[in-house]
């Protein structure tokens, strides 16, 4: 356990190298899976680092990102915005504080908080992609679709676009669109089994089991519990 009062000591003449110390200290901790001591040895960063806000602000968000681990959306928020008082030119910041504001589906406020994110680093690519998924999320799909058609566009690779806008054209009954968007994602991530999972709902929703099935196989091979998720959806669309 890490002594707030032993660590403003040995850190007087040094606040930055302690501030380096305790942030091994508490990476260590969260590897091993004591994120109770991670956390306290975070919050303690806060402290020997009150005269340097970036490093203090990144403390918060470390803080914030293991309470998302943990599904303590509250405490998460709590810490993101601890971190953006002191550092609200940090788009990593802001783009946390976005996330757990739709973990907690305030989603009017975690967009506003997204976009400024990526106002502040026009090529933070997370914060752009969640402003799509939050639009998503308000059933603003042309909006969605707009955000994830200009993320292809300047990331041409970035395979979570293509599935995300084929999602979204699904949703809004333009399923047979969706099907090369599909195909292109998997060719850009063919490990990655949501793809699979997505692109078999837009089969369904067009009404080709058949086809639906298929990616049933393949997503058998990568995820069985996905796949057999995915059964219990084929086998209702079958009734």
């Amino acid at each position: 356990m890490v002594s707030v009062a032993r660590a403003q000591g040995q850190s007087a003449a040094d606040p930055v190298k302690e501030s380096q110390r305790l942030a091994r200290v508490a990476s260590v901790a969260q590897q091993q899976g004591r994120l109770d001591e991670a956390i306290k040895a975070y919050q303690t960063i806060t402290v020997v680092a009150a005269g340097s806000p970036h490093i203090a602000a990144s403390a918060h968000v470390a803080t914030g990102n293991i309470y998302m681990m943990q599904g303590k959306f509250t405490e998460a928020l709590t810490a993101f915005r601890k971190a953006v008082a002191l550092d609200p030119n940090s788009a990593e910041a802001m783009n946390s504080l976005g996330e757990a504001l739709g973990e907690l589906k305030q989603y009017q406020p975690a967009l506003q908080a997204f976009q400024k994110a990526a106002a502040i680093d026009q090529g933070f690519l997370k914060a752009r992609y969640n402003i799509g998924v939050t639009y998503d999320r308000l059933g603003q799909m042309k909006y969605a679709e707009f955000i994830y058609r200009i993320l292809i566009r300047d990331f041409p690779n970035f395979a979570l676009a293509y599935d995300s806008l084929a999602v979204s054209l699904s949703k809004s009954g333009r399923a047979r669109e969706a099907i090369p968007f599909h195909q292109k994602a998997i060719s850009l991530a063919p490990k990655d089994p949501s793809f699979y999972y997505n692109f078999a709902v837009s089969y369904l929703v067009l009404g080709d089991l058949r086809n639906a099935q298929v990616q049933q196989q393949r997503l058998r091979n990568l995820d069985p519990a996905m796949a057999e998720h995915l059964n219990g959806v084929i086998a209702k669309h079958q009734r």
